[in-house]
């Protein structure tokens, strides 16, 4: 019945646009929702509406869903339809579906919009029954890899590291057993590879945009401006050296599902933080204006700058990467808090099609461990 808020073109980890305005975490005005289904997860932990859509091409469904303390699943690659207009988006690292309070609402709207469509490139593994189903069974005794090392250069906050404990003591008390295992993939490639991927995909569409609507692209954001910047200076050559760069994490990710049934990490590595810590600095957009103007992205992404840029909000995506760049249906639960009161989530990643077996975990943990309290209803 209403447009959440979201960052222009869904492209930052916050939910701070310059055209409508920051969105405030509900359990603390000033302080970032996350993103980019930031006002989603607003809308959803305060009690406005029950779900609420979002799109997950880096963690956007699962990052507000930490940060406001709410439930949310990425599910499986081709799971849900993007079309008409699409059959993939950002090379398929893109997937749909809602945040919610519940795991059962989340279930139930899985078992209503997934399916085939006309066209897609994908048509994966039917569940063997319904996903709300799942939802209220307990699972049997999972083999979990417990993982603590963020994919993308960060500092991770000792509580969310303590956070992660706990929850693997509450795991292993509930009669599964918890390894302690590390994926070999490359970090630093990684988001190097997944910056010329998102780049090239941001340049693409705003030349449809122009093209299909006449849009003045000079009226976006100075980091839409520059990443757009970025994706016109690099090769067909260089996307397809990311993509193949992805294909290796896949394999990496892969490998961990032969003797696990699921990860467990941090679903961020921090709680939300407050407003103006994650969109560039002025200093920082005026430099981002510069380099669009000179059009230098290839020689950018040999300079310090793009990381310096770059890492403190890809640094934040540092668990969630993963299941977006191979494909893998990822939940955030919402089972922890600061100190302060401030919750985070922590993330299970699932082997391709396993939305069945994530939703059992999920409505387990619910059941027998409740999730963090949310803000009185507005």
């Amino acid at each position: 019945f209403a447009k959440t808020n979201t960052p222009e073109f869904g492209l930052i980890i916050t939910t701070e646009p310059k055209r409508f305005g920051p969105a405030h975490n509900p359990h603390r005005a000033g302080y970032s929702t996350g993103g980019s289904s930031g006002g989603s997860a607003a809308a959803v932990a305060s009690g406005i509406v029950p779900v609420a859509h979002g799109g997950d091409g880096g963690g956007s469904i699962r990052f507000p869903a930490s940060w406001c303390g709410v439930f949310g699943l990425k599910p499986s690659r081709g799971r849900n339809p993007m079309g008409p207009d699409l059959g993939e988006d950002w090379q398929g690292a893109v997937a749909e579906h809602v945040l919610s309070r519940s795991v059962r609402d989340s279930a139930a709207m899985l078992d209503c919009s997934s399916g085939a469509e006309l066209g897609a490139p994908y048509d994966i593994r039917q569940p063997g029954g319904r996903f709300v189903d799942a939802a209220a069974r307990d699972p049997k005794p999972l083999r979990i890899a417990l993982s603590r090392k963020p994919l993308v250069p960060t500092d991770v906050d000792p509580e969310v590291l303590a956070g992660l404990d706990k929850t693997a003591e509450r795991l292993a008390a509930l009669g599964h057993h918890i390894d302690e295992v590390e994926p070999a993939i490359d970090s630093d490639q990684l988001w190097r590879d997944f910056i010329v991927v998102v780049s090239a995909e941001v340049a693409g569409l705003l030349r449809r945009l122009k093209r299909d609507y006449g849009c003045d692209i000079h009226q976006v954001e100075p980091a839409t401006k520059n990443l757009a910047m970025l994706g016109r200076s690099f090769s067909a050559a260089d996307l397809v050296a990311a993509r193949y760069g992805w294909h290796q994490i896949q394999r990496a990710a892969g490998d961990m599902f032969r003797e696990h049934d699921m990860v467990l990490c941090p679903t961020t590595p921090t709680a939300a933080v407050p407003h103006g810590s994650l969109p560039p600095s002025r200093w920082e957009e005026l430099q981002m204006l510069a380099s669009h103007r000179l059009n230098i992205g290839r020689l950018l992404m040999r300079t310090p700058l793009v990381a310096q840029m770059a890492l403190p909000v890809l640094g934040k995506m540092a668990y969630t990467l993963l299941g977006n760049i191979a494909g893998l249906p990822s939940m955030s639960v919402p089972l922890c808090k600061t100190a302060d009161g401030m919750p985070f989530g922590m993330q299970f990643i699932g082997g391709m099609c396993q939305e069945e077996r994530l939703f059992c975990l999920a409505g387990q943990l619910e059941r027998e461990l409740g999730f963090t309290d949310l803000p009185l209803n507005t």
